[in-house]
């Protein structure tokens, strides 16, 4: 039988030290792989530019000059999940986490990202009942509408259970997505409108 994980009980999620220590980490390596990936791109392209040639061969050149631009294509996904882990920790500190059940919806098929229908105030006492809003938008009660959650892939690993206990942080900015934190240490899921 699995053991409950307590609420965090910081005004912000972000100011949970397990909250922190997650995102700190995932941030960390996401920065230094966009960094090493910023140098060779950096290195090749100055070789492409000013490389030695010698003996009239320009093999180091064209070979640095062709890697360059490959190089330059991955830098888009660590510098897509740098962007989406700062978004997360905007998100993270906007508000406190709250108790939620996610059941995801195999029978919803979306363009992008599981659909999952967060539960609130479920009667266990986990949820804030009357006062709980729904992660997309609007007060709900013990019903919730169904979301799309993503990560910076816009895919999400998900397990086959049936439900999930999880926490939710919902941003007071219309604009920001909510975040979905699931047991076990997974990166978080934000939460978009389903269309």
């Amino acid at each position: 039988m699995k053991t409950q994980v307590p609420l965090p009980l910081a005004k912000y999620a972000f100011d949970d030290a397990a909250t922190r220590e997650l995102w700190s980490k995932s941030f960390r390596l996401t920065l230094v792989n966009f960094l090493v990936r910023s140098v060779i791109w950096v290195a090749l392209l100055v070789t492409a530019m000013v490389g030695p040639d010698r003996d009239g061969s320009q093999t180091v050149t064209g070979l640095a000059a062709f890697l360059s631009m490959i190089t330059a294509f991955l830098l888009i996904r660590p510098a897509r999940k740098l962007q989406w882990t700062l978004l997360v920790a905007r998100v993270l500190k906007s508000g406190p986490w709250r108790g939620v059940t996610a059941v995801r919806r195999a029978d919803v098929k979306l363009p992008s990202g599981v659909a999952v229908e967060l539960l609130f105030g479920d009667g266990d006492g986990d949820g804030d009942g009357e006062d709980a809003e729904d992660a997309a938008d609007g007060p709900v009660g013990k019903e919730s509408r169904v979301v799309a959650a993503r990560t910076w892939r816009r895919r999400v690993p998900w397990p086959d259970e049936a439900s999930q206990k999880c926490w939710v942080v919902t941003s007071e900015d219309p604009r920001l997505p909510s975040v979905l934190a699931r047991p076990g240490g997974f990166d978080p899921l934000t939460l978009h409108r389903a269309r």
